[in-house]
């Protein structure tokens, strides 16, 4: 294979890794914040790419950045909503931690079932977003995949700002950190709870646009891309921002060149027995070879 057709496949990789990058964080932020494994955060995700898609429904002409705002909304919305009616509620009761989050497998399959009636059962496919194809030599790129990896990129160094430079975002880091001590300090809980999970499901809402108009809508397609950026976090290092980061951009370039040399049949096995590998020899992910050097 030549230098040139290698690149495509990395450019693939690296937008492919951008979307679990992106779901990985809202699984890294929620976790941090509350102990809860998000599982329906995959769900999330394709509600976000179904609204993306219904916008460019009632206006064909729509800019791809305000299609993708409109997905972050989506995303956002439902997130926050299901924290502040269902998750909520079930710690106020002191519901055992695993039980909140099997309510979140419970409420995966709800939005399935959700989707499937509001827009069908069938894949549904994005107009367009960009045509022709980006040329530098004997290099050929689509503009889709420079889009999305790019738009992945300016999303997390976005959040990394938000989290560094805001009010919001230094409390929600507070929270993270030791929630009884930014109570003390006079944080707000509730709040900084409800903004965790709007900001993680703005994320899969973006994140969702992004693979749909890449392949296409469907409302089954947030289960396995959950479950893969869930093992990207994972990789990463559970709770790592960071790792989170690296281990959905690694993932995906694992999955994309594993598809390429092996068998696109077989890239989704190829991924997962690389993780376990990596995990055998660093069970804390990749966050872990950070606190070893230190």
């Amino acid at each position: 294979m030549s230098g040139a057709a290698l690149l495509e496949v990395a450019v693939g990789g690296i937008a492919i890794g951008c979307v679990y990058s992106l779901l990985a964080l809202g699984y890294s932020m929620i976790i941090r914040a509350s102990g809860i494994i998000h599982f329906a955060q995959g769900e999330v995700m394709m509600i976000g790419s179904m609204c993306g898609l219904s916008a460019l429904w009632l206006a064909p002409a729509l800019h791809p950045a305000l299609v993708l705002l409109a997905g972050m909304a989506a995303g956002g919305v439902l997130a926050g909503a299901m924290e502040l009616l269902v998750y909520r509620t079930l710690r106020r009761r002191r519901v055992p931690l695993m039980n909140i989050i099997t309510a979140t497998v419970g409420l995966s399959i709800l939005l399935m079932n959700a989707a499937r009636l509001g827009w069908g059962s069938e894949p549904l496919r994005y107009p367009d977003l960009f045509s022709g194809a980006v040329e530098i030599g004997q290099l050929r790129i689509s503009p889709q995949l420079l889009w999305i990896a790019g738009t992945g990129f300016a999303i997390m160094i976005a959040l990394q700002l938000f989290l560094s430079k805001t009010r919001p975002g230094l409390a929600m880091q507070a929270i993270a950190q030791d929630p009884d001590a930014a109570q003390l300090i006079g944080i707000n809980l509730s709040r900084s709870m409800a903004g965790t999970f709007a900001v993680a499901g703005a994320m899969a809402g973006a994140a969702g646009v992004m693979l749909g108009s890449l392949f296409f809508s469907f409302f089954e397609m947030g289960f396995i891309t959950g479950l893969k950026a869930f093992v990207a976090a994972t990789l990463g290092g559970l709770g790592s921002i960071g790792g989170a980061m690296l281990g959905g951009i690694l993932f995906g370039l694992i999955e994309t060149f594993g598809a390429v040399f092996v068998s696109s049949a077989y890239k989704d096995a190829i991924g997962m027995l690389l993780l376990i590998a990596i995990l055998l020899v660093l069970p804390q992910g990749l966050a872990g070879l950070r606190k070893r050097g230190r």
